[in-house]
């Protein structure tokens, strides 16, 4: 009989169901990106497989995509991208709290986007820069 390992969560996730707001440069850091440039990239690099979880802010309108910590201000990125790194602070949902943009619901917390965070899953900068680049153009 086939047995399915228990899922990895990261240990950065809230683990009481509330928003937690973590301080960016220790487990990872984050890109924003607005919201609807963001949405216009995340189908496609969804399909890449690349991707990894992105927190929307629909107060802010806004999508935060996670990186590896100390990342996101080691490189240029196109204008209209902003890399957030030690110093700044990122409001992180509880992992039940996913959803498809705009889906309705009107609600205004922070919530996972499409990808539920599991194990070792932040985004690659190489690739996240590419799918960006697609949009936004070249950083100058």
């Amino acid at each position: 009989m086939a047995t399915t390992a228990p899922l990895s969560l990261p240990a950065w996730l809230p683990p009481d169901g509330r928003v937690r707001i973590r301080p960016l440069g220790e487990e990872f850091d984050a890109v924003r990106v607005p919201l609807f440039q963001g949405l216009y990239v995340l189908p496609r690099f969804a399909l890449t497989g690349l991707s990894g979880p992105v927190v929307e802010d629909p107060v802010q309108r806004v999508l935060h995509w996670l990186i590896p910590p100390g990342d996101a201000t080691a490189r240029w990125w196109p204008v209209g991208v902003i890399p957030l790194g030690r110093g700044a602070s990122l409001a992180v949902p509880p992992r039940d709290r996913v959803s498809d943009p705009w889906d309705g619901d009107g609600g205004s917390e922070v919530r996972w986007l499409v990808v539920r965070p599991h194990g070792d899953c932040l985004t690659d900068p190489d690739a996240l820069y590419g799918a960006l680049a697609r949009v936004f153009g070249e950083a100058p």
